[in-house]
């Protein structure tokens, strides 16, 4: 799934946004989430960036709805970097389940639960 150019900007300051704030890095996060801020009151002003302007609101409510929630270092990355993150989570479980000596069958199955799980916990 590759994800649309138009979109990667406002993903990487969201990214940037998410790693520094799993890092505790509070100061350096909230750089991040004012420039995906100044970019989205930027988006309003043209009409031809609708759809990023769009991208760009719901990943900043993502991060207002985390941050009043208090489980913004529970964001999940977007974009390719989060596809990436995905996929090497999903490996190393898979890795474990193996290393441990489990079925193949029962790997399969506990692989495709936490796939369907993925980020709900």
């Amino acid at each position: 799934m590759d994800i649309l150019a138009k979109y990667k900007f406002a993903d990487w300051l969201y990214n940037r946004f998410v790693e520094h704030y799993r890092k505790s890095e509070i100061a350096e996060a909230f750089m991040y989430l004012d420039v995906l801020t100044q970019y989205k009151n930027f988006t309003l002003e043209i009409r031809k960036l609708s759809d990023q302007r769009r991208h760009i609101k719901e990943l900043h409510s993502k991060i207002t709805k985390a941050l009043k929630a208090g489980t913004a270092q529970k964001l999940l990355l977007a974009g390719d970097e989060g596809i990436a993150e995905f996929n090497r989570e999903m490996k190393e479980f898979e890795d474990h389940l193996r290393k441990i000596g489990l079925s193949e069958e029962y790997i399969t199955e506990r692989v495709i639960d936490k796939k369907m799980n993925y980020g709900t916990n």
